[in-house]
């Protein structure tokens, strides 16, 4: 999550990343230009350090900041699919299915709502309301839950009048972002989505639908959005709406499901078909 951050001496940068955002894909662009490549991802994972910790690089060295986003809506509608719905392919329908921290989020929703300890069947909304009340319940303030339902940034970083980000890239526009980026920071930049999430849709709701049911849907992310989700969701990701410029409704205007304008051939059969 952008609460930690890969510090990279030999560029004088800092990368700011979260699970759910595209990290394996940034992993794979520092890895390409390194002189001996890590042979697994994990080692930027064990490497980065909490955010307070890259500070000093920043103010003091004038390392450049660099922050990896997505647009909060989806990140936590990928977040849901990939633990609780269906990981590599296999629906997940028991809690023994599920991966350890997945275990202790579906935990949290068992002591909450008294429902089967064993069975998969933590919906959408009971994900939002499980993620809510953990976030809400933080050992003290400032404190990070697990980084896949965290929020990309710690509200004391954004609030904090000397600092700011150098660099946002988005996961919506990451090639062109990041070689951005590349320019700066003498990054050769061949971008590469790695693990994206593949979804297709399915055109009703399915907010309310068990986990252990949903993957038997064409599920799709438009299929889990509601005036109830993504309120909750817009409550929930506050900072990160606010910080990176996203609007909660990925569908308006601009956002990563909002309809694309008609092409010039879609205009052209449209007035030929008058």
């Amino acid at each position: 999550m952008g609460w930690r951050g890969y510090i990279d001496d030999d560029r004088k940068a800092v990368f700011f990343w979260s699970q759910k955002a595209a990290c394996t894909t940034l992993f794979r662009v520092l890895a390409d230009n390194m002189a001996e490549p890590p042979e697994k991802k994990k080692h930027f994972h064990t490497e980065s350090v909490p955010y307070w910790r890259c500070r000093p690089k920043i103010d003091d060295e004038g390392y450049r900041a660099v922050i990896l986003v997505r647009h909060p809506t989806l990140r936590a509608i990928s977040a849901y699919f990939n633990k609780f719905v269906i990981y590599r392919g296999k629906p997940l329908k028991r809690r023994a299915d599920l991966e350890s921290f997945s275990q202790d989020l579906h935990d949290r929703y068992v002591a909450r709502t008294g429902a089967d300890p064993q069975a998969n069947t933590m919906t959408f909304e009971d994900y939002l309301d499980t993620v809510e009340a953990l976030m809400a319940n933080r050992p003290r303030p400032g404190h990070p839950v697990n980084g896949h339902w965290d929020t990309q940034a710690p509200e004391a970083l954004i609030r904090d009048p000397d600092f700011g980000y150098d660099n946002i890239v988005r996961v919506e526009h990451f090639a062109r972002d990041m070689r951005g980026v590349g320019r700066a920071l003498g990054l050769k930049v061949k971008p590469k989505r790695e693990n994206p999430t593949e979804v297709s849709g399915h055109g009703s709701y399915l907010g309310a639908v068990p986990a252990r049911e949903v993957a038997e849907y064409p599920f799709g992310y438009a299929d889990f959005l509601s005036a109830r989700t993504l309120e909750q969701i817009a409550r929930i990701y506050a900072i990160d709406f606010e910080a990176f410029g996203y609007d909660p409704d990925p569908r308006r205007p601009g956002g990563p499901l909002a309809p694309k304008p008609a092409g010039l051939g879609d205009r052209l059969k449209a007035l030929l078909g008058r």
